[in-house]
Parts: C-alpha cells; structure tokens; sequence
C-alpha cells in the first residue's frame, strides 16, 4: 500500500479539493527539479495546489531545512537553502555557468530586455561563452554547455529547445528564479572576482537587507531576484 506522510493526510482532510497523493506528488516534483513554473507543460496544476495550501508546503520544506519561495505575480514557486549561495552545490563548471546565466540576466534586466512582458530574459549559449571566459576559464566545448544547460532546465532555471544542434549557438531563456539561486550580495562577490564593477544593485540588496534577499521580484523598468 502506498505510504503518505501524516501531514499530507492532515493537510488533505481540511481541503476537499486535493488527496494526499497529489500533495506527495508536488512535493517530489519540487525535491526533483527545485522549481515549478504555472508556465510548464503540465505545471499549472502542481503551481495552483501549491498556491492553494502554500502554509503546507513552508512547512514541509521548512522541515527539510529550506526555505520555500513562492512567487504569484512570476507565476513560479520552489525553494532554496536559506544560507546565501548555499543551495548551489553544484560542480565547478557548473557554478561559473551558473554565475554567468546571473551575470547576464542583471544584465539584460538592466536594459528593460524582458521576453513578452515576462521577467525572462533572452541569450545565446555563445554569450554564456563570452562570459564564462572572461572569468578565466577555459571554453566549454559545445557539448560540454548544453549539458550544464540541461540540468539548469530540469531544475527549472532555464529553458530552450533541446532538439537544437550543438554545434550551433542555441536561444536561452533564463527564468527569474536564477535570481533566487544566486543572491545580490553574492553576485557583487563575483564580479568584483570577475574584474568587473559591482552593480548598485547588488549594493542596495546588501544595505537593505544585510544579505541575500531571495523573496524578492524582478523590476521590470532596470533590474531584477
């Protein structure tokens, strides 16, 4: 018999409108992949069960040592560490690509470049090149970045059609939820790592809130997570 957890059962019994196994089920897709989308195939009915009993889910992430993010107006939810950059456990290569898909989303959200008035901003892999090897990096063979690329997706950072050939340079939507992955104070670390100016962006993120501020919205007018 399948098991689910006394508080998906609880959780059920006060709302007639979903099972435990639905809860159990949206709750492991988030283990999974980090993050849902209201946008996703097959994503609006995990965003609407989350919406409909959001105190639940915090409470279950909470107890996983997470904090649960929930984003209406972006239409996104999911969750991150609630130490700065510490739910980025990824591989080397991985965490710079990871720094330059933040590194370019400030970047086209500073010039208003949003996709459809989303907060999703447009690139080409070979602009996460550009970018990954003005860190002093080697180049990521083709290959080697659409993999990377392909992870982020599952984790519901990006998105792009996988059936493009490698060997040309691919559009790349990266979501807003690359800036609750990467905080603005961490991100100013970066680039002054990288040689390059901290924006005052990531400065105002610092004396707001003395750290990162992972609830917050993308601004549409210049800037952005």
């Amino acid at each position: 018999m399948t098991y689910y957890s006394r508080w998906a059962t609880r959780q059920a019994a006060q709302d007639p409108n979903v099972t435990a196994e639905q809860l159990t089920e949206t709750a492991n897709r988030l283990l999974h992949r980090q993050f849902v989308a209201r946008a996703d195939f097959g994503g609006a009915a995990h965003f609407d069960r989350i919406a409909a009993n959001l105190d639940y889910f915090k409470d279950v992430f909470a107890g996983f040592g997470f904090q649960f993010i929930f984003n209406d107006t972006w239409g996104y939810a999911g969750y991150v560490s609630p130490v700065a950059y510490n739910n980025a456990r990824v591989p080397t290569q991985e965490t710079i690509v990871l720094l330059c898909l933040r590194l370019l989303y400030n970047e086209g959200a500073e010039k208003g470049y949003f996709v459809d008035s989303s907060a999703q901003i447009l690139v080409e892999e070979d602009e996460i090149q550009t970018v990954f090897s003005s860190m002093g990096s080697r180049a990521l063979k083709p290959g080697e970045l659409r993999t990377i690329l392909t992870t982020f997706k599952r984790k519901g950072l990006v998105t792009f059609d996988q059936t493009h050939s490698i060997q040309v340079s691919a559009d790349v939507i990266i979501r807003p939820t690359i800036t609750e992955v990467v905080d603005g104070s961490f991100l100013a670390r970066i680039e002054v790592w990288a040689g390059q100016p901290a924006r005052s962006e990531a400065a105002t993120v610092e004396s707001d809130s003395g750290g990162a501020d992972e609830g917050s919205e993308p601004e549409p007018e210049t800037s952005s997570s």
